[in-house]
């Protein structure tokens, strides 16, 4: 059994919760037949409480629904348009021609959890809108590298004038790279947050691979390697190397 979040699978991990279940689906026809199962059930629950002449009313009804509703289904409900229900959590997925439009799909990677709440919220906003503007997804992500320059020891102020002191201190030609491409591309404007025509969803999908790549290189590996030097080696060992560098 698939659990690729894929139009008709039985089960995948649900967009809502995150979690991997079994889902319910109603297309036009089946959700005329759960409908009218329903009716029918309902009815039998309660027609002992009834006269006869309600009973038959609402039999009548039942042979109309039966008949005519999905009929009036049909009409009224386009052929493209289904849902699944996640048995977890009974919140509903939106599909039309086999595409969930309901709840919207980012499929962009969640940002560095090491860049500080400021810089990860931006990113997430970025993200929200990047389907209907590409472009406007673009300034925030650069408003984005401001900050992580600012979490990075710069003045946050100028972007180019940034970088080029963290060269100065030694920066990985890579990062360097990777730090004008996010400041230059699509606009040779030297302050962030600028929207410019040639944007586009390409270039918004590289901005946000390449913010993470920044904070990885520059925040992460660096976290991860004190976090292993002061794990391991002893405080003495520490100190003799302290001595040997002069400080």
């Amino acid at each position: 059994m698939s659990t690729e979040l894929k139009y008709g699978s039985k089960k995948f991990v649900c967009p809502h919760c995150d979690v991997l279940a079994k889902q319910d689906w109603f297309s036009g026809q089946n959700l005329s037949e759960t409908v009218i199962s329903l009716c029918q059930h309902h009815f039998l629950d309660y027609r002992g409480q009834i006269r006869n002449s309600q009973q038959e009313t609402i039999q009548q009804f039942l042979y109309y629904m039966k008949d005519q509703f999905p009929q009036d289904i049909a009409y009224y409900l386009p052929h493209s348009l289904a849902l699944s229900k996640c048995q977890a959590c009974n919140q509903f997925t939106l599909w039309v021609d086999k595409e969930i439009v309901y709840p919207r799909q980012l499929n962009i990677e969640s940002p560095n959890s090491d860049m500080e709440q400021e810089i990860q919220d931006l990113y997430y906003e970025a993200a929200k809108i990047f389907q209907d503007s590409p472009k406007g997804a673009t300034a925030i992500l650069r408003l984005a590298l401001q900050k992580l320059l600012l979490q990075l020891g710069q003045d946050g102020k100028n972007i180019n004038n940034d970088i080029k002191a963290l060269v100065s201190q030694g920066l990985n030609p890579k990062m360097q790279k990777a730090l004008d491409f996010v400041r230059v591309v699509g606009n040779n404007a030297v302050h962030p947050g600028v929207i410019d025509l040639d944007d586009n969803r390409d270039i918004a999908l590289k901005l946000f691979k390449i913010i993470n790549l920044i904070a990885e290189d520059m925040i992460t590996k660096p976290k991860e390697m004190d976090e292993l030097y002061d794990d391991i080696i002893p405080d003495e060992t520490k100190e003799h190397i302290s001595q040997r560098d002069g400080k």
